[in-house]
């Protein structure tokens, strides 16, 4: 005969399927970021976390490829991201700790030089070379506007057993 939990167990249940279910969604999410984002260096694909607190880009760049070079992408080596314990009540927050990811994302007035100096944006940038990122210049906002987001965050809650 099968055993049954108590009501009483029931909160407790539903919280731990939530957390398991958001810590998932935190994971897919950041390696869809990682898969779909710009490559070159490997810096900006490799410093995309999930943590407990807002992510400060900080980190420098990898030394520059020539840029008639574009490495190739199945080369490059894709780490599943850690994700740290949290509480039902606890936020994740999901960033890139690359010094240049607002360029990267195209986020507005963010620019780099340019091989000839001058400041230029990502979306500029790609005017002149060919962008790596998966969906052009503005990969960033179609994953995360255009509602992408939203589809790999049901399937994480479904893979933990969410229906």
């Amino acid at each position: 005969m099968p055993r049954y939990k108590p009501i009483t167990k029931l909160t407790e249940d539903l919280e731990k399927a939530i957390v398991k279910g958001k810590k998932a969604a935190a994971k897919k999410v950041t390696m869809a970021l990682i898969e779909e984002g710009p490559w070159w260096t490997g810096t900006f694909g490799e410093n995309w976390i999930v943590s407990k607190n807002p992510v400060q880009a900080t980190r420098k760049r990898k030394p520059d490829f020539p840029h008639y070079l574009i490495p190739d992408p199945t080369a490059r080596q894709i780490k599943n991201p850690r994700v740290p314990n949290v509480t039902l009540g606890q936020d994740l927050f999901i960033g890139n700790r690359a010094k240049y990811a607002g360029f990267a994302i195209n986020a507005p007035g963010q620019t780099r030089p340019s091989i000839s100096g001058q400041e230029v944006t990502y979306a500029q940038h790609g005017q002149q070379f060919s962008l790596t990122a998966t969906g052009g210049p503005n990969w960033y906002n179609i994953y995360t506007k255009g509602g992408l987001i939203n589809k790999d965050i049901a399937l994480a809650f479904k893979k933990v057993g969410f229906k």
